[in-house]
């Protein structure tokens, strides 16, 4: 006689109709998959009407461990294949911060990070790079964060100006970018700096690409 798990049947019947959704049928990836997923029903149990009650829970629950280890290699190779096919949120948003042109400081504080999957830490590390490359231009060494930005491009003296501030639009200008900039530094770099954030990709790739933004803003800013 046999025992199995409904559940697990149900589940394995669900799994392979993800795997013809997601891969087609009989395409390389799924035999690949299908190899493992026939493996799922360990949890099914062969006895007689011999077999003590004890053993029959004993295979039942060595067939559940082998299944569970058998669902996470599927899970993880799914996401694995998902990810190489860009099609993974992930993947996705990777292939958008490829096809954009971040600024080369910028992409050489945070690109490698992103790439790797820490973003938080790239958010942080560009808005470190917009840092020191407003320092770098300015000439400003005695002031950082918030303050730099904001002394750096006050519109009532600024060491770094947007526009030749000839009037009230131009000042209205002038102050928008610099609140831009200062708001970079505290909402992005400082909350990052002091405390456990997690960014997932997308939201991740649009802090950068602000941040690239405002560097080229700042590349051509003038004194």
């Amino acid at each position: 006689m046999r025992f199995q798990i409904p559940s697990i049947s149900a589940l394995e019947n669900k799994l392979d109709a993800a795997l013809v959704a997601i891969f087609g049928n009989d395409t390389v990836e799924y035999n690949r998959y299908k190899g493992v997923l026939n493996n799922i029903d360990t949890a099914s149990v062969s006895y007689t009407r011999e077999t003590p009650i004890s053993e029959v829970r004993e295979g039942l629950r060595r067939g559940a461990a082998a299944a569970r280890k058998n669902l996470a290699a599927i899970r993880a190779g799914f996401i694995e294949d998902l990810e190489d096919s860009g099609q993974s949120d992930a993947g996705k948003a990777l292939r958008a911060y490829d096809g954009l042109e971040i600024h080369a400081s910028i992409q050489r504080a945070a690109g490698q990070l992103y790439r790797d999957g820490h973003y938080a830490n790239a958010v942080e590390a560009s808005v470190k790079a917009l840092n020191m490359l407003v320092r770098l231009h300015s000439g400003v060494e005695d002031k950082d964060g918030s303050a730099l930005m904001e002394f750096v491009f006050s519109p009532k003296n600024p060491v770094l100006k947007f526009n030749p501030l000839l009037d009230q639009s131009d000042s209205d200008e002038q102050r928008g970018f610099m609140m831009l900039f200062s708001g970079a530094v505290a909402g992005l770099r400082n909350p990052r700096a002091h405390r456990f954030v997690q960014d997932d990709p997308e939201r991740a790739l649009e802090f950068i690409a602000f941040v690239s933004l405002l560097a080229k803003l700042a590349d051509k800013s003038a004194s």
